[in-house]
């Protein structure tokens, strides 16, 4: 942590080194958490359970992306965000955010209720469920509760205060498996994940208000402090929805070109690959926005140099972690899954140079705590223009192999982007964007001791 040493405050050091080790903590139990609550589950219920639940929890994602304001990146990023009219409003547009997805997804579940009455839908596809629609409408009710979260929260997590934070995450977590097993052991039946879902809100709404320490939260209504959330939120809420076509177009194209069994490989090699980003991007998110906001605020004069050495930090992980997965990717699936995987493995080393573009996601957090979110809605939209483009045209010319390198390398027409918009804030260096790009061969050396080693053991 060189880049909170010098000049800067000794609680601020202390306070990321404190937020980075919870985060981490946090992030790995939920994984483990998560594994093996799943693992039960599939024993207890039959998979249309999974495929229904698939269904509803991305049509609830999907809602709450296309109203996402960015009240968490507001409060962070703000200089009234610890001013309490401030967030009381900021909890009330939550609050009435939490509504509109819950009364979005019952029109969506009226909707499906409706097409299957008058036989508009495939018979066969789980769209025709008779239970998806009160599946919908009952599981997005988490929304409204989810809705009720204080701002105590998002208030300490500004401050890089995760410690009471991680704990409600996990308590939740534990509790709401707990339950949801109890009750599929009881009823096989696809109600314990809702049971799953109403639970944990309850218990992450309710904690977050008990137990985290700060103002109670009011209902307000100050103009002055809407005016700047909406103005914050409306790029935040561009951006977002941009990222449901970004988030979703691989599996959308691959799904037309691939068989079903050659997409199960490409989900498992995805999923192996992004789990180095998934834990960086918690990362970031919990600890590098919080205290870039804070630098940003208070010594913005040290923003340039701090960000440059976080950097340092990171795209040592993500490049290290390129060159690992390129040479284990095949033996990685080989010791995860049975020989019918063994396909995967290739596109897992193809899918790994996707880190090397994936490093840049610090400079998004870096234009949060600037106060730029306009930055990464343009960002976003360069995006899905060249995932739509790059990769139909790869495919169309080189084949599956080249659709995999265009999803490897799609994010490139993003650098241009970035780096014109750190050089208006002095955030580019030479140094840095190559330099780092050496790590690659330490990370594939790793890979290749890892293999050795591995033989020799077996």
């Amino acid at each position: 942590m060189a880049f909170l040493t010098a000049g800067h405050p000794q609680s601020l050091k202390a306070r990321v080194l404190r937020a980075g080790s919870w985060t981490l903590f946090g992030y790995g139990a939920a994984l483990v958490m998560r594994l093996f609550g799943n693992l039960i589950m599939a024993r207890l219920l039959a998979p249309d359970a999974f495929g229904l639940m698939a269904i509803a929890t991305t049509i609830n994602v999907l809602v709450g992306l296309f109203s996402d304001l960015g009240i968490r990146q507001s409060i962070i990023q703000s200089s009234r965000g610890q001013n309490a009219v401030f967030l009381n409003t900021a909890w009330t547009v939550q609050v009435l955010r939490g509504l509109w997805i819950w009364i979005a997804c019952m029109a969506v579940a009226v909707g499906l209720y409706v097409a299957r009455l008058m036989e508009l839908l495939p018979a066969d596809s789980v769209y025709s469920n008779p239970l998806l629609p009160a599946i919908i409408a009952v599981g997005s009710f988490s929304s409204v509760i989810l809705g009720l979260h204080s701002m105590k929260l998002h208030s300490l997590s500004r401050s890089l205060d995760l410690s009471r934070i991680t704990l409600i995450e996990l308590i939740q977590m534990v509790v709401s498996y707990a339950v949801a097993i109890g009750f599929g052991w009881l009823t096989h039946s696809v109600w314990s994940f809702i049971i799953n879902g109403l639970v944990g809100s309850v218990v992450y709404t309710v904690l977050t208000h008990v137990w985290l320490t700060g103002r109670r939260d009011r209902f307000c209504w100050n103009r002055d402090a809407l005016t700047e959330i909406l103005r914050f939120g409306r790029w935040v809420f561009i951006s977002s929805i941009i990222g449901v076509l970004a988030m979703n177009g691989d599996r959308l194209m691959l799904g037309a070109w691939i068989t079903a069994t050659a997409l199960g490989f490409y989900s498992i090699a995805s999923g192996l690959s992004s789990m180095v980003d998934g834990i960086a991007g918690r990362f970031f998110s919990n600890v590098s926005l919080p205290a870039l906001g804070e630098i940003a605020r208070e010594r913005p004069q040290l923003f340039s140099t701090r960000y440059l050495q976080m950097r340092w930090g990171a795209d040592a992980i993500y490049v290290a972690a390129a060159g690992f997965l390129f040479a284990t990717g095949g033996k990685i699936v080989s010791i995860l899954y049975d020989p019918r995987y063994l396909p995967a493995g290739e596109m897992l080393q193809i899918l790994s140079f996707s880190l090397l573009f994936s490093r840049f996601a610090l400079a998004q957090n870096a234009y949060v705590a600037l106060g730029k979110p306009n930055y990464i809605a343009a960002l976003n939209a360069v995006r899905v223009v060249s995932l739509f483009t790059l990769v139909p045209l790869m495919y169309y010319f080189f084949d599956v192999k080249g659709a995999l390198i265009g999803l490897a390398t799609y994010l490139a027409p993003t650098l241009p982007l970035i780096f014109w918009f750190n050089r208006k804030h002095g955030l580019n260096n030479l140094v840095v964007e190559i330099g780092s790009l050496a790590i690659w061969p330490c990370g594939w050396l790793a890979g290749q001791l890892f293999l050795t080693l591995l033989s020799i053991v077996r």
